[in-house]
């Protein structure tokens, strides 16, 4: 029994002996190395940066809202009769400036923050319309330009963040701004007698108003971003009231109209994020 042990112990030992050899020869199993990790953009934290970008406006608003007729005489029947054609204006142009602000990650893939920025404008707009003849009133013209000089927002920011470099947001609060506006009516031959008056009126004011947009910023590196940004903005009204500026006459009557600027603005806004990531 003992010689039968000992014989299966040396068969055992001739088997193993080519595996154990083969695993000894065999090169070690090395994995691939792990992935580098991407770091986390992290939106929280204070930014300043520049934006560029258009601005149109809706109608200013056309034909006169009121008159003060003291001694033209038939004033009432002429704008009645479709001789009040003040045209209402779009202004538009480019703008640009500059903003600060102050983002806030939470929740993980939320964000509220707060904006301000200032903006020189050259939105702008002019037009002339020619009214028809009715009485004593003939070949009147009757003119309107409107301007926005510059305007701002400090605006609140609410958003969420997606595949990490990517904020998508909401934006509204308050706007400023300077706007001016210039309005004419041209008599070439006032009642008749050939003698051209003209009344002419100008208003500039800085208005308040409130703004409403949405944008998407993306993170270009750890500290700076880029995106779009779109804002309609509402200065409210102005009034304009006409008083006679030429003619050999001296006149007391007066023409007002009101000029609202409401404004799309479309920019393109560059950031830079102090801190990093």
């Amino acid at each position: 029994m003992k010689k039968l042990a000992v014989g299966v112990m040396a068969i055992v030992a001739l088997i193993g002996t080519p595996v154990l050899a083969a695993d000894l020869n065999k090169p070690a199993y090395n994995p691939p190395p792990a992935p580098a990790l991407v770091p986390v953009y992290n939106w929280t934290g204070w930014y300043v940066g520049g934006n560029i970008g258009y601005g149109w406006g809706v109608n200013t608003g056309s034909g006169y809202t009121s008159f003060n007729d003291v001694d033209i005489g038939g004033v009432a029947g002429f704008f009645a009769n479709g001789g009040n054609v003040l045209p209402g204006v779009k202004p538009s142009g480019v703008i640009g400036g500059g903003q600060i602000g102050y983002d806030w990650q939470f929740a993980p893939l939320w964000v509220l923050g707060f904006v301000a920025d200032i903006q020189a404008s050259d939105m702008r707009d002019s037009a002339t319309a020619a009214a028809p003849n009715i009485g004593n009133f003939t070949s009147i013209t009757e003119s309107n330009s409107a301007r926005v000089d510059w305007f701002g927002t400090v605006r609140a920011k609410a958003g969420f963040v997606a595949n990490n470099n990517w904020l998508i947001y909401g934006t509204g609060g308050l706007a400023y701004g300077h706007v001016h506006a210039n309005t004419a009516f041209n008599d070439p031959s006032f009642d008749a007698s050939l003698v051209p008056v003209t009344f002419t009126g100008a208003t500039s004011d800085t208005k308040t108003g409130w703004t409403a947009g949405a944008g998407i910023e993306y993170a270009l590196s750890p500290n700076w971003t880029v995106g779009a940004e779109y804002l309609y903005v509402d200065l409210g009204t102005i009034s304009v009231t006409e008083t006679q500026a030429t003619g050999a006459a001296t006149l007391a009557s007066t023409f007002t109209s009101g000029s609202k600027f409401r404004d799309n603005i479309a920019r393109l806004i560059i950031n830079y994020k102090f801190g990093g990531y």
